[in-house]
């Protein structure tokens, strides 16, 4: 989020421009929840840049349509197992962060006739 927020703010009038690639570059990172890239888990396969397929880059020239098709398959049967471990690692992420937060709470116990103070916003 901090890299979003840093990237529109220096955009001050041409943030609606910058939203795609801000969007992109976010698919397209390994999140610290999974360590998993999005669009990999959401497609089952690897992104691409436009421009490697308009240049015609290495990855896309070797390529037959037989061998992208047989990759592709191989991706979907493997995506189940993928999404599977990042449902596990983000659980444990949550776990790790729960522990955390728990470790610097302290425990307050109130006995009944205790005067607390309320805000009456909150309630």
């Amino acid at each position: 989020m901090n890299g979003i927020k840093n990237r529109l703010g220096k955009e001050k009038g041409n943030w609606a421009e910058e939203i795609p690639m801000v969007l992109w570059s976010y698919k397209t990172t390994p999140q610290t929840s999974t360590k998993q890239i999005p669009f990999s888990l959401t497609y089952g396969t690897e992104a691409m840049l436009p421009m490697e397929v308009e240049v015609n880059t290495l990855r896309v020239a070797n390529k037959d349509e037989e061998s992208k098709a047989q990759d592709l398959r191989i991706n979907l049967n493997i995506l189940e197992e993928k999404s599977e471990k990042s449902g596990m690692r983000q659980a444990a992420y949550k776990h790790a962060t729960e522990r955390y937060y728990n470790q610097r709470v302290k425990e307050k116990v109130f006995r009944v006739g205790e005067y607390v103070l309320r805000k009456n916003e909150a309630s």
